[in-house]
């Protein structure tokens, strides 16, 4: 098989020639086509929903901060997992949205959602701040 592929190759030089210039252009159009990043960004989308109510119980935060931050966000799309957890004075809902989902997006419906929370109910103590990845963050500084 090979023998005949090397009679080949030496009696048809300018087939050769021609497959081998363009095998070359094809791996330059390729190499032209990779975007590089000095740090690719391989972590999904997420955002994270941090609220902090000091001088109260995590029973308490969980009750009246945590569980209605998370029924607002359990109709936000494509999210994957949802984590939640709450110690003495501070809230950590984190949202991981699909592979794909725009920063800017994930953000939005969740800032969006979060409105629809029961401000009332929350003491005007407790501040509410929302991230987004590491990677968007250090795309765009605030």
């Amino acid at each position: 098989m090979i023998a005949k592929l090397l009679r080949l190759a030496l009696t048809q030089r300018f087939l050769s020639v021609v497959l081998g210039v363009g095998l070359v252009a094809l791996g330059v159009w390729a190499f032209m086509q990779l975007s590089v990043e000095a740090y690719p960004d391989i972590s999904d989308t997420q955002v994270v929903v941090i609220t902090l109510y000091p001088g109260h119980a995590a029973e308490e935060i969980e009750q009246q901060v945590s569980v209605p931050i998370e029924r607002a966000l359990n109709s936000v799309p494509n999210v994957i997992a949802r984590r939640s957890r709450t110690i003495f004075g501070l809230s950590v809902v984190e949202l991981t949205f699909e592979y794909g989902t725009n920063d800017y997006f994930a953000r939005q419906v969740v800032l969006e959602k979060l409105r629809e929370v029961d401000v009332d109910r929350l003491t005007p103590l407790a501040a509410l701040s929302v991230l987004s990845s590491l990677q968007d963050r250090l795309k765009n500084p605030p």
